[in-house]
């Protein structure tokens, strides 16, 4: 074809209307990847997807939920975390993320408690839950937790100089209560004096260290309450404990004589030895989140004695090895061992059990009691150190069965690695070593010979 000026001008207009059209269609397409979002997992077990149960609970979300993630720019989980809650904002409008530096907003780590970097704090319906341990399956649970209208009634025992949930005294349970009430628990008090029974829509009874003497009247009620299957939280002090002797045969548990003594306290400046520590925690649903210490001033160690019973006991809180419960004074130079009736660590400090019951109608269920040799841990004055608050709150979580509200098993990366055989990686040898660089020089020389010619 011979090109003159006008078959020139003609094709310099298609190139420049072309350039025009591409540039607008590109624009496009620009504009409508941000009104429109769509993703396409094709990993083999769909490990950048939320599971059917999470999809789920997202639809059946029905008011504003607000996730903030506490982690640092420099934390290498950052882009992990934000990926994964964009997903659930994908999923539910109503879902408002945020990240923030908690170097550059102290206040807010004091509002929340917060305790370390990555920590994320999910707040709706006016409460909030914070997650340590952070993964769908935790933050699944923690939203459908804060979905609940407050279904759940943890009942205080009251009326024997027990702690209070709305008292501000050192002594007192405030300010766990008050997170308890932020979850989404009811709080009451109890005082069977006054009721002269137990509730039936309690979910777990609290007994939370009397100072005085229980009625015979209110030992059999609570002694009923727990032999028909009754949820108890049970925290206890050194010494104090003699007028529970049933409810201890009930459980078939003892205490051990004298407090604990932990010689590694003096090594993080505590001045007191009749302070425990635990830092390493037996495998548990209560404990699966926590990986910091919690202290317990003046504890008494707990026996299991019930192996041959229908009780299933497994251990919470334990001690180290350094550690022993000290029968003598606690003055002067005190030795391991030196007094009868003082054993060596591991002692149990925190004790859970289980039992499978039948109601009258034949349904089986399980009854769950947590038992602690101090009560100190949780008290205004201590909650604040270490995990401790993290740990009573899930001790409250698994009492009232709500460990088992979306069961998410993790999803193996099945698709991480890829295995060929011998014939397939010789192929892929061959194709891209020599058969493509061989295709594109052949290409290449063709296209020159052709332009040559002309």
């Amino acid at each position: 074809m011979k090109i003159n000026k006008k078959t020139h001008l003609q094709l310099k207009i298609q190139s420049g209307l072309f350039v025009v059209l591409f540039i607008a269609f590109s624009g496009v397409l620009a504009w409508l990847s941000t009104q429109y979002k769509f993703s396409i997992d094709l990993t083999a077990n769909q490990s950048n997807s939320l599971s059917a149960a999470s999809l789920r609970l997202l639809q059946n979300i029905n008011q504003p939920l607000k996730i903030t993630a506490f982690i640092s720019p420099i934390n290498e989980q950052k882009e992990t975390l934000d990926k994964l809650f964009q997903r659930y904002q994908q999923q539910q409008p109503l879902i408002d993320y945020q990240s923030i530096n908690p170097d550059l907003a102290p206040e807010l780590l004091r509002k929340f408690n917060i305790q370390r970097d990555g920590e994320v704090v999910i707040e709706a319906n006016g409460r909030s839950e914070n997650i340590l341990q952070v993964d769908e399956s935790n933050i699944t649970n923690a939203i459908a937790r804060l979905q609940r209208q407050g279904n759940n009634w943890v009942v205080f025992l009251q009326g024997h100089g027990e702690r209070k949930p709305f008292s501000d005294a050192n002594y007192d349970l405030q300010i766990f209560a008050s997170r308890l009430s932020q979850k989404g628990f009811h709080i009451e008090n109890l005082n069977l004096i006054e009721t002269t029974a137990i509730p039936d829509n309690t979910d777990v009874l609290v007994i939370a260290d009397p100072q005085t003497t229980l009625l015979e009247g209110e030992l059999k009620l609570i002694n009923q309450y727990v032999e028909s299957g009754g949820n108890l939280l049970w925290l206890t002090e050194p010494a104090e404990n003699t007028q529970l002797e049933s409810l201890a045969e009930i459980l078939q548990i003892e205490f051990l004589p004298g407090i604990i003594v932990d010689p590694s306290t003096q090594l993080l400046g505590l001045e007191r030895v009749d302070f425990a520590l635990a830092a390493d925690y037996p495998r548990h649903a209560i404990t699966t989140a926590i990986d910091s210490i919690t202290l317990y001033p003046r504890a008494q160690a707990i026996e299991f004695l019930g192996e041959n019973s229908d009780w299933q006991s497994v251990p919470v809180i334990a001690t180290h090895e350094r550690t022993w419960n000290e029968t003598g004074e606690l003055a002067g130079q005190i030795t391991q061992g030196d007094n009868p009736g003082e054993q060596f660590g591991p002692l149990t400090i925190g004790l859970s059990l289980t039992r499978s019951l039948q109601k009258e109608d034949g349904e089986l269920f399980t009854q769950r009691v947590v038992v602690t040799g101090d009560s100190d841990f949780l008290s205004n004055q201590y909650l604040g150190n270490g995990s401790n608050q993290a740990l009573g709150l899930n001790m409250l979580d698994w009492l009232s069965h709500d460990d088992n509200l979306i069961a998410i098993s993790p999803r193996k990366a099945i698709d991480t690695q890829l295995e060929l055989s011998p014939m397939h990686q010789l192929f892929i040898a061959t194709f891209f070593l020599f058969v493509l660089p061989l295709g594109l020089l052949g290409s290449g020389i063709r296209i020159w010979l052709v332009r040559r010619k002309r």
